[in-house]
């Protein structure tokens, strides 16, 4: 399998200590440092399609719910009421004209300035204008929506930095893609476990067998940018009269610091996003939606669908084992293959930077 080469300087192989995937002060650190600091992906726009539209979601620590505003627009709301903290809003989605809290009643415009709050207006001094549910960035890329819990962060665009044109240039048209299904799968293993595993495809040849059969791994590239990274893959054994009816004709797996990914199989226009949400120091949810172009054949989007489902079972275990074998105290850390896995060392210097920086 060939990869991209490791750049010709001594780099240190050694992977980040095996403490920093086991130790639940080292997770406490990465929400605030890194989870609380970046543009995370949480839904696509056609669940905020109409005025009224809310859904709520999680960052970090930090709950929150995002509407679409009678004027059209689009805010980012951190999920807590003025008055006493709680969820102003309770799990889900679903369509209002104001946001209620379940606690006391307390009710919010969808862009978060407050409504009302029962039996305010024999409380001395009450003035609605002082309660404003705190705001967080939103921003969009096609019909994916992200949030940002720093205000004064960068745009989204440039945290995509050359993933938009990489994915132009498969043929897939993002404005074009609509959503099709989510799955969400449980693993018992710390967050950079899972993310490091989707960066490197050393391990496919012998861990993912129905991916080997569609990809060719003789000729698979890693790429790394400044917080970005993208894998190709072209399909294996086929030639121009198979590719011909194929409006993508490679595989390209991106991957967006720090939790999102966005896949393209060869095949019909499509797009699966992966995102990684940390539940625990060793317990994470992995976030699989699935869109495909108007018109791809249903053949072709079940088999891709399909693919992505083995692969990713395959991956839960991969992933379990190597917590399992990490939290032993066999060894303090690992060795990378930098020719093959240099990608990883790309992403553990991102997270040593981003701790040292907090």
């Amino acid at each position: 399998m060939n990869a991209v080469p490791a750049p010709q300087q001594m780099v240190d192989p050694s992977t980040l200590p095996y403490e920093q995937y086991t130790s639940s002060a080292s997770l406490r650190r990465e929400q605030q440092a890194i989870f609380e600091r970046s543009w995370i992906y949480v839904t696509h726009l056609g669940e905020l399609e109409r005025p009224g539209d809310y859904v709520t979601a999680r960052v970090g620590k930090v709950p929150l719910v995002l509407t679409r505003d009678e004027n059209g627009a689009l805010h980012a709301l951190r999920n807590v009421c003025c008055h006493r903290g709680a969820e102003a809003v309770p799990a889900g989605c679903g369509n209002a004209k104001v946001l209620q809290c379940q606690y006391h009643g307390w009710t919010y415009k969808l862009d978060g300035r407050l409504n009302g709050a029962p039996r305010s207006r024999t409380e001395p001094g009450f003035d609605k204008a002082d309660f404003v549910l705190a705001r967080a960035r939103i921003d969009t890329y096609g019909p994916f929506v992200f949030v940002n819990l720093d205000l004064d962060a960068a745009p989204l665009v440039d945290a995509l930095e050359e993933i938009p044109a990489l994915v132009d240039d498969t043929g897939v048209e993002v404005d074009k893609l609509r959503f099709r299904e989510r799955r969400e799968y449980m693993v018992e293993a710390n967050w950079k476990v899972v993310v490091e595993n989707y960066l490197e495809c050393y391990h496919c040849p012998v861990a993912h067998p129905s991916f080997a059969d569609v990809i060719d791994l003789n000729t698979y590239t890693v790429e790394t940018f400044g917080r970005t990274s993208s894998q190709i893959g072209q399909p294996k054994d086929a030639d121009d009269a198979e590719t011909d009816h194929m409006k993508v004709k490679y595989g390209r797996y991106n991957y967006v610091w720090p939790t999102f990914m966005l896949n393209i199989y060869p095949g019909p226009g499509n797009v699966s996003t992966n995102l990684i949400v940390p539940l625990d120091v060793d317990r994470t949810l992995a976030v699989y939606d699935f869109y495909y172009e108007d018109g791809a054949d249903e053949t072709d989007t079940s088999e891709i669908t399909d693919l992505i489902h083995q692969v990713m079972v395959e991956d839960v275990g991969l992933c379990e084992s190597v917590q399992r074998g990490m939290s032993s105290e066999t060894f303090a850390g690992g060795r990378l293959m930098l020719r093959y896995e240099h990608s990883i060392k790309h992403f553990q210097s991102l997270v040593e930077s981003a701790l040292a920086s907090s």
